[in-house]
């Protein structure tokens, strides 16, 4: 067979092959988030490495949740005790913390942004447990909630509760 020939025949399965595939390869369908399971009653953890074992969650709009928030560390109150403020879904998270840490005596909530909190606990040291019971926002959006210590929210130990 001459080179022409053969030539001939590699353009006509590589152009079948480019109609079979739909002229290239395909691109992988996009990412679907999964939608979060609506939830009434929630527990939530916070540690030692400053981290909340759920970072996000969904409740139904104007409905009563039970959230349940536990401090499982072993540091001492003083140097790792955590909160759980749940915040307007308006409050910038940072601007909160950052204004919480001159009010140790208000359990690190500001008083001036305390029109913009949910719900909140006290400072829990280790082994000690808050139940929280709140009405979500009737409003769909996300809500932030954050550990107002001093310098847990800017570590990370934040998240969002998303009300539908």
């Amino acid at each position: 067979m001459n080179w022409m020939k053969m030539k001939m025949k590699m353009v006509m399965v590589l152009g079948l092959a480019v109609v079979l595939t739909g002229c290239g390869p395909a691109e992988p369908p996009a990412p679907v988030e999964p939608e979060l399971e609506l939830v009434t009653a929630i527990t939530i953890t916070g540690n030692d490495r400053m981290q909340f074992d759920i970072t996000e969650f969904a409740v139904p709009a104007g409905a009563e949740i039970t959230l349940l928030f536990k401090n499982i560390g072993q540091m001492p109150k003083e140097a790792m005790g955590h909160n759980l403020a749940v915040l307007d879904k308006g409050m910038d998270p940072n601007v909160f913390a950052a204004a919480a840490i001159r009010h140790p005596r208000n359990e690190y909530i500001p008083p001036e942004y305390e029109d913009k909190v949910i719900a909140t606990t006290k400072i829990l040291g280790p082994g000690e447990e808050e139940v929280l019971i709140f009405n979500a926002p009737d409003e769909p959006g996300d809500y932030p909630y954050v550990c107002s210590f001093p310098a847990h929210t800017p570590a990370g130990m934040k998240g969002i509760m998303t009300v539908r």
